[in-house]
């Protein structure tokens, strides 16, 4: 060949297109009697193509023999042809992408896969690249991206049909000088795994069909704007200008002296062939010209003279990492080290009578190598020494949930140990509909308050009790709770506190992540901020000391007040606050105010309910100055910051119905002052230390990773968000449909893989809202994002479906990384190239989502990520083995820091109609009959047939994969009526008979049946 794997595809051979003689041809490309015979020698399957189109003279030419005597009658018979050649042992990589930047990058990676081969170029930037494969495979596609294999052919010579022009070859060399055995050796595996690489530098679907409701066709998304034909109509200025970039590139690849004019002809006659000329310029006058294309072609190369033009070079993708992993008994062994190790300092702690700092550990160990076990076991082993020692000895156990507090439970209780569960007040008993607590509306009042629940709405030493006291179901609760051994509680306790003594607790165990329940959030209106309360109850024993502090507060409120309404509706500026005359010191001032100035609602248990009316009046104000003290706080925390706007505090835009100004003030709860103190064990399969020090601070964190030989997790590269799967009321109809449609091929691949694996069981973790769709197949259970962690019921599934991931919203994403790193991200969301690992040690690219800004994405992926991992953890791949796998399949644009066994591109897995006619009783080979047994897939016999065509269904099994194959049963039937031919039925379950009646019972008598 004559280029090397520097050497990028020359886009300017189009006038240089010789003849087999080496003369020029007065059509501008050699014809089917010049070359088909030296093409034949050179081990290729010339096919005569009609002039100016892509398609073959002769029919039956995907099954026609193509040796030297049938050349040489279609050379007679079609001398002035186009020349076609077809594929099999020949393959032609179809890259069919419209944006110059997005193929050139295409190309590069397949020169980087097979080395330098011939190139054929027909619209520019379009390109194909020619390999050979010993073993002929079917076509593969992904939207604009095509493997051309069997019974394939495409356009080696000829003109094209939609520019007018001739194909020419990017290369110095054509089919003419390079034998097919000399061409890079390929085979299926490896073209399905480049399709999928290139097709993660596909613009996402959405942009296209955005840009083609817009008046245009587009299959980049950010390209210019095309008519219906594929010629640019808009942005034709940025068309020309990419045209001379690529061209001068081009031309530096190739080497040699560069000429301006020549370089100039070669951008105005591509420009040319592919845009629509018949208007001038944007200013309406001159008409674009030559002397355009020169103008481009100097600019860029004075900026290649300067160094200054930009690469075109696609960028490595960058490595996601992949933490080292131990044999699972050698993990295991660390796990219990660790644990131990804690044990050890944490009774070291108490014997020494809790002074010093108490340990915390975290461990990030992988999910299912035994973490709740192994520290269970340990801890119990503690718990008995320290009882014996008469040491506090109680522990608390920290889960995201009651239902897992309920699992947990279990999993805690021996013959020697009082087990409880904390159940809130606003909990429901166990099994019953009914709350904890009888007198919810006390409870609320004191919370909103800010006092403790239970003197003002339970029992007051001294004072009244609650009338439901007696016959209370969390008073027996707190009182288990308050004998019991061990207690579990759910993560928000954590925050609030729990109504025991914790001086008897030796120490803390939080299971899985709590720093999402940690984030706090209050509202305050602008106008609430100078409201006056309406009482006159004393505040403090001196009235002039109180007038003053009221004077000084109401200061300090209308100043903050008049400060928010002038920093407008964003993010509050720190330099506003100075330039009003606000310090740190005098917000922290006016906090302490709010708190000494705060009224006492005057709650106690049992309140009547005249007296209530008043009581809530006096909460209300008092919740308002609770606000106000967390809005000082903030402001003053902003003033000590270095940023000038950190998000925590922002003017919401005025309420739709009350039309108020409102403040927005984000914090984090800190762990509760009776909790802080004690020994905290944190165990997180995901456990990002960054996070978790907001929460837990002085955490030291180990890290222990599992190998998982026994799970094979397969990426499936597409778009699974919400706004491609979950319907949304303020979307259009047709984009609801489309949406609609896009899940329905979700439930049909889920329906398939049910059955190819049954009678194991599968599960979906996937959005709540679109959980319903998957409930009802058989062999199929269910899960949704943020309700599935820590769960140990799916251990035994067979495969496990991850379909989406939780994405936050632009908001979102800003709310939470300015609450809990302090600052507002930068950029926003976009697509990215990331190299995963893959088993045997390489290294794939894919596309995956993430945030520009570094610290949103520690945000993203923490919430994204971390929650795929988890649902993969469900089917606890660390435990299975070669006789029990687990095969998991994640649909998201995520590239996991895991070992993967596949990836591939959605399009190559969605069902095709053979296995969605299989999933509703069986498939057949004729049109008319699919059309009569599944009306649901085909409107009429016409319909059928073109789906069948687009498909490439041609009566056989369309089934190459054979990671898609199943045990399929078939028969040959022949309906009665002269002239009927045999046709195929298959089918996975039921026995001949019942497929030949039910056949019978929609197409009416056979008159042949041969099952096989």
């Amino acid at each position: 060949m004559a280029r090397d794997l520097q050497n990028g595809p020359a886009q300017d051979k189009r006038n240089e297109t010789k003849a087999a003689s080496g003369g020029r041809v007065g059509i501008g490309h050699p014809t089917y009697g010049e070359v088909a015979l030296k093409l034949l020698d050179n081990g290729y399957e010339p096919l005569p193509l009609v002039p100016g189109t892509k398609r073959p003279c002769v029919k039956a030419w995907q099954r026609a023999s193509i040796g030297e005597a049938q050349v040489r009658s279609w050379v007679r018979t079609f001398p002035n042809a186009g020349v076609g050649l077809r594929t099999g042992n020949l393959v032609g990589i179809d890259i069919d992408v419209l944006d110059p930047d997005i193929a050139h990058q295409m190309g590069q990676i397949v020169e980087d896969r097979f080395g330098a081969t011939l190139v054929r170029v027909g619209r520019w930037p379009k390109r194909l690249y020619m390999v050979q494969t010993a073993t002929p495979f079917p076509k593969q596609k992904i939207r604009g991206l095509e493997i051309l294999g069997q019974g394939q052919q495409f356009v080696a010579f000829g003109v094209h049909p939609d520019i007018a022009r001739p194909y020419y070859w990017a290369t110095d060399e054509t089919p003419l000088d390079v034998p097919l055995s000399d061409l890079p050796f390929v085979d299926e595996a490896t073209c399905l795994d480049l399709l999928t690489e290139l097709a993660a530098l596909l613009p996402p679907i959405g942009a296209e069909q955005r840009r083609s409701r817009k008046g245009g066709v587009s299959t980049t998304g950010t390209g210019p704007t095309r008519n219906a034909d594929g010629l640019v109509i808009d942005g034709r200025d940025g068309w020309l200008s990419s045209i001379a970039f690529h061209a001068v590139h081009d031309a530096v690849d190739a080497g040699g002296a560069i000429d301006a004019g020549t370089l100039a002809d070669r951008v105005w006659d591509q420009f040319a062939g592919s845009t629509v000329l018949t208007r001038g310029k944007q200013n309406g006058r001159a008409a674009y010209s030559p002397s355009d294309a020169l103008t481009k072609v100097q600019n860029k190369l004075s900026l290649l003279a300067a160094g200054r033009l930009p690469s075109r070079t696609l960028p490595d993708a960058r490595p996601v990492e992949v933490a080292p992993s131990l044999p699972v008994e050698e993990a295991r062994q660390l796990l219990a080290d660790t644990i131990g190790k804690f044990c050890t300092v944490a009774e070291a702690w108490q014997a020494a009578g809790r002074t010093g700092s108490a340990p915390r550990v975290g461990i990030r160990a992988t999910v299912g190598l035994g973490k709740s076990a192994v520290s269970r076991e340990q801890l119990l082993a503690l718990q008995a020494r320290l009882k014996e020692a008469g040491l506090p000895h109680r522990l608390l156990v920290f889960v995201p949930s009651l239902a897992l507090a309920d699992e947990a439970a279990t999993g805690w209780a021996t013959n020697n140990v009082r087990v409880a569960v904390h159940r809130g007040y606003e909990a429901r008993m166990p099994g019953l509909r009914q709350s904890m607590c009888q007198d919810l509306d006390m409870v609320r009042l004191a919370i909103a308050s800010g006092q403790p629940v239970f003197p003002n709405a339970c029992m007051r030493r001294g004072g009244g009790r609650c009338h439901n006291f007696d016959l209370c179901a969390k008073q027996d609760n707190l009182r288990q709770t308050e004998t019991a051994d061990i207690v579990i509680a759910a993560y928000d306790n954590l925050f609030t506190g729990l109504s025991i003594n914790t001086e008897s607790v030796a120490l803390m165990v939080i299971d899985e992540g709590c720093w999402e329940r940690a984030i706090k959030t209050v509202t305050v209106g602008v106008e609430e901020i100078t409201a006056i309360e309406a009482h006159d109850e004393p505040r403090m024993l001196d009235p002039a000391e109180e007038e003053r502090a009221w004077a000084d507060l109401f200061g300090m409120r209308t100043l903050a007040a008049n400060t928010v309404r002038a920093n407008g509706t964003v993010t509050l500026s720190r330099q506003q606050l100075i330039d009003a005359g606000l310090t740190a010191e005098a917000c922290r001032e006016a906090a302490a105010l709010e708190e000494r100035l705060r009224v006492d609602p005057g709650l106690q248990p049992g309140l009547a309910q005249a007296a209530r009316r008043r009581a809530k009046e006096l909460s209300q104000d008092a919740n308002r100055s609770l606000r106000r003290e967390d809005l000082f706080l903030a402001l003053a925390q902003l003033l000590e910051g270095d940023v000038d706007r950190d998000g925590r505090i922002r003017l919401l835009p005025p309420d739709p119905v009350t039309k108020a100004v409102r403040v927005q003030v984000m914090g984090l709860h800190a762990i509760d002052e009776s909790l802080a103190h004690l020994p905290i064990l944190h165990l997180d399969a995901t456990l990002r230390p960054q996070l978790a020090e907001t929460v837990l601070p002085g955490l030291t964190v180990t890290e222990i990773s599992a190998a998982m030989p026994n799970m094979h997790l397969t990426a499936v590269q597409g778009s699974f968000g919400k706004s491609t799967l979950v319907e949304d009321p303020k979307a259009s109809p047709d984009e609801n449909r489309r949406r609609r449609n896009r899940l329905q091929e979700c439930v049909d691949h889920v329906r398939w893989e049910a059955a190819r694996v049954s009678p194991g069981r599968v599960l979906v973790v996937t959005y709540k809202q679109i959980e319903p769709a998957f409930a009802a197949i058989p062999g199929v259970v269910t899960g949704h994002f943020k309700a599935i962690a820590g769960l140990d019921i799916f251990r035994d599934a067979a495969l496990l479906i991850v379909i989406g991931r939780p994405l936050p919203g632009a908001e979102d994403i800003a709310n939470l990384t300015s609450a809990y790193l302090g600052r507002l991200p930068e950029g926003g969301y976009h697509r990215v190239r990331r190299s995963i690992l893959m088993r045997d040690g390489s290294r794939r690219a894919v596309l995956a989502i993430e945030h520009e800004d570094p610290d949103a994405e520690l945000l993203r992926s923490a919430v994204c990520m971390d929650e795929v991992i988890q649902a993969i953890g469900r089917g606890r791949g660390v435990n299975r083995s070669a006789a029990n796998p687990l095969e998991v399949q994640v649909l998201a644009d995520e590239a996991l820091p895991l070992v993967h066994d596949r990836v591939v591109a959605w399009d190559s897995l969605v069902p095709d109609i053979f296995q969605r006619m299989l999933l509703v009783g069986c498939a057949v080979d004729s049109p008319a009959d699919a059309a009569a047994l599944h009306p649901g897939l085909f409107t009429d016999d016409k319909q059928a047939q073109k789906v069948f065509e687009r498909t490439g269904f041609k009566r056989q099994i369309p089934i190459s994969n054979s990671f898609r194959e199943m045990s399929l049963k078939s028969a040959r039937y022949r309906r009665q009526g002269r002239g009927r031919s045999w046709q195929r039925v298959w089918w996975i379950k039921n026995d001949p008979l019942t497929l030949k009646e039910r056949l019978e019972a929609r197409i009416g008598p056979l008159a042949g049946w041969c099952p096989t």
